[in-house]
């Protein structure tokens, strides 16, 4: 029986000197903090607008702090699921500016 280590050892360096180089993992560019907050400013006033004109039928009767218990978890899951990714894709060139 024939060692085939030695074989194997040639191919794996073989295999490894003739691969195509990998790319690593790409690192996102750096997103200005300043332009960030300003680009969420200006998704969530009107998203606190409209669910406040949609909603004061409705909730009118409450006091404040009620209101916006039920306000504000409602325009924080518009702002992550639905405005915030809509803007950063349109304005992702810019925030990396």
């Amino acid at each position: 029986m024939r060692d085939v280590r030695p074989t194997l050892r040639e191919q794996s360096r073989n295999g490894i000197a003739n691969a195509e180089p990998r790319l690593g993992p790409t690192v996102p560019a750096a997103v200005r903090r300043w332009k960030l907050w300003l680009l969420t400013v200006c998704g969530i006033y009107p998203t606190i607008v409209l669910l406040g004109l949609a909603t004061n039928p409705v909730l009118e009767d409450l006091y404040l702090p009620v209101r916006l218990a039920v306000l504000v978890p409602a325009a924080a899951a518009a702002m992550v699921w639905q405005i915030n990714p809509r803007l950063q894709r349109y304005f992702g060139a810019w925030l990396t500016r």
